[in-house]
């Protein structure tokens, strides 16, 4: 018990003033930020509007994702709407797959795009075009390799369309497997989420994921689409609504049959690969934007050093992990009630663990990004 008549000097009482600061300053963002989504409850203000849906997705060598998951879109209950495929010029069997799709579902509507016709990297292009093709003011995004958890996902998305809102952000999962890949794809995906999710419910919308995104078609167009960041081969989703999104014109629906649930990668290779082609957009947000999905990692990096510092320089580690646990039982909360509303893996307990893992490993991607030549969208 000699720790609790331990004397700080004037370094000893700096060092635990500076790393009390840091803790109470992260566990007001689990509560402020992380708890906006793991407590939510839904909008008070439900649109019940049956808008007319365009949901848009662009494609390219998919036969496969398009067999198995685009029926589940085309077969949503929802009375008016259309799906309209961009093929961009595959060269499987993805063409044939849709003449066959169209012929069983008429409101199937495909664009097939020679290769010779995007000559821009990435997907903007052919996303342009499908919302151009696109009949209705509403345009729902998504993915071939993402598949709806509901027939209703179309009706709880447009219930996000109340009065002066022109985008809604959805939620996009990823398929539970065992395995420790799997679960750093759940962790991450859940973390980020989190944070622009609950930024955006909390008034500062700054991204969105275009496997399960909703924007008005005319928001699209008097914005000039993509034309800003066409040379940036990424970014068709989060770019655009950094760039367009409001406090006023954003919502955010998380309801069970709202979300998207996707295949989640196999190989850390491709997982790298997804990973630092969100750092390349993340990089082209606003300055605010930037700095507010850096303040967490910044913080715990020195939150960290001060803990080392503090042990190294004596001060009684009784007091320092003490502080320490309080901060993970606000973080394992708050990623435990997050996972019951997102349908994540349920990894919360390892949330410190993961989060330790994150801090380095990210900074290596996010330097060698950097580096890494622009690469085409396939």
């Amino acid at each position: 018990m000699d720790f609790l008549y331990y004397k700080f000097d004037t370094l000893g009482l700096s060092l635990a003033i500076a790393l009390g600061c840091l803790i109470f300053l992260q566990i007001l963002h689990f509560i402020i930020v992380y708890g906006r989504t793991a407590f939510y409850k839904g909008s008070k203000k439900v649109n019940d509007k049956l808008y007319s849906v365009s949901v848009v997705l662009c494609v390219k060598n998919e036969a496969h994702s398009l067999q198995q998951r685009l029926p589940t879109i085309l077969e949503q209950q929802y009375p008016n709407f259309e799906v309209v495929v961009v093929n961009d010029a595959s060269q499987d069997e993805t063409e044939y797959t849709l003449r066959v799709l169209q012929e069983i579902y008429p409101h199937l509507k495909v664009v097939n795009l020679p290769i010779s016709v995007n000559n821009f990297h990435g997907k903007k292009f052919p996303l342009s075009i499908g919302i151009k093709s696109a009949k209705n003011e509403i345009i729902l995004l998504t993915e071939a390799d993402s598949i709806p958890t509901s027939y209703d996902w179309i009706s709880e998305i447009v219930k996000g369309f109340t009065e002066n809102k022109e985008i809604v952000l959805g939620y996009n999962a990823y398929e539970k497997k065992a395995g420790l890949l799997n679960a750093f794809i759940q962790f991450e995906n859940q973390t980020i989420s989190m944070n622009y999710l609950g930024y955006a419910m909390l008034g500062n919308p700054y991204m969105g994921i275009g496997k399960n995104l909703a924007y008005k078609r005319s928001l699209f167009f008097e914005n000039g689409g993509f034309i800003s960041h066409y040379n940036i081969p990424v970014g068709d989703d989060d770019l655009f609504v950094n760039k367009v999104a409001k406090p006023k014109n954003t919502s955010v629906v998380l309801s069970s049959d709202s979300i998207i649930l996707s295949s989640a990668k196999t190989r850390y290779y491709d997982w790298v690969m997804q990973k630092k082609k969100y750092y390349s957009s993340l990089k082209h947000f606003k300055f605010k934007d930037r700095f507010l999905t850096s303040l967490l990692p910044v913080s715990t990096f020195f939150l960290y050093l001060l803990f080392a510092a503090s042990i190294v320089l004596g001060l009684p580690w009784q007091y320092v992990v003490f502080a320490m646990l309080i901060r993970y039982i606000f973080q394992i909360i708050c990623y435990y009630r997050a996972s019951l509303v997102l349908g994540t893996k349920k990894i919360a307990i390892f949330a410190p663990l993961f989060e330790l893992f994150f801090l380095f490993y990210n900074t290596i991607i996010r330097i060698t990004t950097l580096l890494t030549k622009k690469k085409r969208w396939k």
